[in-house]
């Protein structure tokens, strides 16, 4: 048995004898503070869990705004690229290929 497990069952089994050696007026509020703190805590769970959430969503948009903005920095400062010559496009010899062999053929 886990360390915590123990310890939140010594704390019930602490907060069950002063209830019953309470008078019941106090029994009650001793009953509906326990409750309401266990509610405050659910909420604060939750209130981490949504601040969490917030804040993944908002650091992975904030890497891609940052990468997006780095690939526009280099692009912007790179060295402009020299125009490479294109290859002048070939006479349609493929035309001429077709025609000689269909003549070949016949």
């Amino acid at each position: 048995m886990s360390a915590r497990r123990r310890s939140r069952m010594d704390w019930d089994r602490n907060l069950a004898k002063l209830e019953r050696q309470l008078p019941a007026p106090l029994s009650r509020m001793l009953r509906d503070l326990i409750k309401n703190l266990r509610e405050a805590q659910r909420q604060l769970e939750k209130a981490r869990a949504e601040r969490d959430a917030r804040w993944q969503k908002l650091q992975t948009q904030l890497r891609s705004d940052a990468a997006r903005l780095l690939r526009q920095l280099e692009k912007a400062v790179e060295p402009p690229r020299q125009k490479t010559r294109r290859a002048r496009p070939r006479k349609s010899g493929r035309a001429r290929r077709s025609a000689s062999t269909s003549e070949t053929s016949t």
